[in-house]
């Protein structure tokens, strides 16, 4: 909560001998510390910014990790491929033996399984650069848990202004919900005295044309 200045403290000790005014004075010092506040809660503040370009960096790290890993990976399939090729166009002869042709199949096989399993993981890994999560994409959901292990500080000073900015738009919404609850109050008050005047109006024109 924001301090109060000296001038303020000094309004508050001396005060003005009138009791209303004096209070209509307290009401308006905190209404002031309350938008003082807002208004410290709303604007970007040095954590925030500082967060954001450690963010920018860590994400942009990830995103290089993250591309590293699939060049690599394209790669390793471009191999395999040309390898698998390479086997299954030299296949035995006709006079080759039994186990020469098992042995063979075998080769084929265990490179169509290589293949298909760095295939996986290259799915994965794009999965992962652009993917999306319910907080946002999942690089920056890494970059985040990264950021939060290398500045903890940074981190839970960014998760404390987060939580403080969520219960004031929670209290600003509670105290606009109140003030129409209170409007339409008043309504409903004043809608039952104006119909029994009318009805009064009415009753008394009514007596005077009857006499």
């Amino acid at each position: 909560m924001a301090a109060l200045t000296g001038s303020n403290k000094q309004t508050l000790s001396n005060g003005t001998g009138d009791p209303i005014a004096d209070a209509d004075g307290l009401l308006g010092l905190a209404r002031g510390i309350e938008a003082q506040e807002a208004g410290e809660i709303a604007a970007p503040s040095a954590t925030e910014e500082e967060y954001a370009a450690a963010m920018v960096q860590m994400v942009e790290e990830k995103q290089d990790q993250a591309s590293q890993i699939e060049d690599r990976l394209e790669n390793m399939i471009e191999a395999q491929s040309a390898r698998l090729t390479q086997v299954q166009g030299h296949p035995p002869g006709m006079l080759a033996s039994a186990t020469t042709r098992a042995r063979w199949q075998a080769q084929i096989a265990q490179a169509q399984a290589t293949v298909q399993l760095l295939q996986a993981r290259l799915e994965t890994v794009r999965e992962i650069r652009d993917g999306i999560t319910v907080h946002g994409s999942k690089i920056e959901a890494l970059a985040a848990e990264k950021l939060e292990y290398r500045q903890p500080k940074l981190a839970d000073d960014f998760a404390e202004l987060q939580e403080a900015r969520r219960l004031h738009e929670i209290h600003t919404r509670q105290q606009q919900e109140k003030k129409r609850e209170d409007r339409q109050g008043l309504v409903q008050e004043a809608a039952p005295s104006s119909g029994l005047s009318l009805s009064r109006g009415l009753s008394q024109s009514r007596g005077s044309s009857g006499a």
